[in-house]
């Protein structure tokens, strides 16, 4: 047999599967038919919503929070995380730069930060804590999963670019630093060996910041107990705002510098653990899975409910092996029409799902919508069709009867 005439007859298979399986859709098998192309249609659907999720995250897409948080760090090698920098490169006259942050159209709050390691004690006892120091404004609701409201605004203690204005001395400590120096507010405590300040307030960290003991203080005093008032420098600026035009703004503040987004670390850690490409991965499978499970389940049923349809084929002289590449067309069809519709389908729920997650939950879409994800999902669907065949294949040279030839 020559190629042409091999083309041929794959040709007349795959028009009379197409036509059979129309047919069966419309009136023979409508029940069975559509309840199999549903299962792949739902499993593919599925996959495109995870997939766009997945790569959503593995693209920087997302932003996780009402307000895109933007964190201006220093350029630097080091792998540490900006959310705590210390021992880093620092920031100089971060007082005059936040006061071009903050008159910047959008910015909502702005502050520098200046985080370091001391000895935070009473008369009986002290202990190392992460103290952080910041300018307070109204807008600033909290630094570090600690909330900032006992804190005076506006730094008192830098007046006019000096440090001799109001020393406030406040402090507020989170509840384990609390519980480890055995205080509560309005008690005396010692940072840095400074004895000047008093407790203002204890709060309880936020869930996802953890419990590592922390105290906040004014910015300038701060630098005034850590020798920082030479250069008035910061580890770090954290802008708050429901801009992300602000952020073009915030590029040019200090040339070598760069500004992350809350989204940008989050799915760097994500791209770090291999979650996104894990959920890609477990969507496949779990899709082709469903949907071989569906498509055997409901074909091996089909078959043996037209064994006699099958018997006559066979004593017409149509050969078995005949019989299961009509078959095998015929399922190849079914899984691709699925696959298309679950694509689409699956591109709906994106949109779905992404116009909840900015009413609710982002500012900015949490999921990729792609043209690709169509051919992606059709693709998928004719591999369950031929991980199904195999089965199939049995099945019907069971029912048929007969030798393949």
């Amino acid at each position: 047999m020559t190629i042409r005439e091999t083309l041929t007859r794959w040709a007349g298979f795959v028009a009379l599967g197409v036509r059979r399986t129309v047919s069966r859709a419309t009136h023979t098998a409508r029940q069975r038919i559509r309840f199999s192309g549903l299962g792949v249609a739902v499993a593919i659907a599925l996959l495109v919503m995870v997939t766009g999720l997945s790569v959503g995250l593995a693209t920087s897409t997302t932003v996780y929070d009402d307000d895109i948080d933007y964190w201006v760090v220093p350029d630097s090698e080091s792998p540490e995380s900006p959310l705590v920098a210390t021992d880093s490169p620092q920031f100089s006259s971060v007082h005059e730069t936040n006061d071009r942050i903050t008159a910047i159209d959008g910015v909502e709050s702005s502050t520098p930060v200046l985080a370091q390691v001391l000895r935070v004690g009473t008369t009986e006892s002290d202990e190392y804590v992460l103290v952080i120091g910041i300018i307070n404004s109204p807008a600033l609701e909290d630094v570090s999963g600690l909330n900032t409201d006992s804190l005076t605004p506006r730094d008192p203690y830098y007046d006019d670019g000096e440090y001799n204005g109001t020393w406030t001395g406040e402090v507020v400590l989170s509840e384990g630093t609390a519980e480890l120096l055995a205080v509560t507010t309005n008690d005396s405590v010692t940072v840095a060996g400074n004895r000047s300040f008093t407790v203002t307030a204890v709060e309880s960290h936020s869930a996802d910041v953890g419990n590592v003991p922390t105290a906040l203080v004014q910015l300038s005093e701060l630098q005034r107990v850590t020798g920082a008032t030479t250069y008035d420098q910061a580890d770090q600026f954290v802008v708050s705002t429901s801009s992300p035009a602000v952020r073009d703004g915030l590029e040019g503040i200090y040339p070598q510098s760069s500004v992350q987004s809350r989204g940008e670390m989050t799915a760097s850690s994500t791209r770090n653990s291999d979650m996104a490409l894990a959920l890609a991965a477990t969507a496949l499978t779990v899709a082709l899975v469903i949907g071989t499970l569906f498509v055997v389940t409901t074909s091996g049923l089909e078959l043996v409910a037209d064994r006699q349809q099958l018997a006559v084929l066979s004593a017409m002289g149509i050969s078995v092996t005949s019989q299961i590449r009509l078959v095998g067309t015929q399922t190849l069809v079914l899984t691709g029409l699925g696959g298309v519709v679950g694509a689409v389908c699956g591109i709906g729920g994106i949109w779905l799902i992404n116009a909840a997650a900015v009413r609710t939950v982002t500012t900015e879409p949490i999921a990729v919508v792609s043209p690709w994800f169509v051919p992606y999902g059709t693709g998928v669907g004719l591999l369950v069709g031929l991980l199904s065949l195999p089965f199939l294949v049995v099945v019907t040279r069971r029912v048929a009867g007969g030798k393949l030839r």
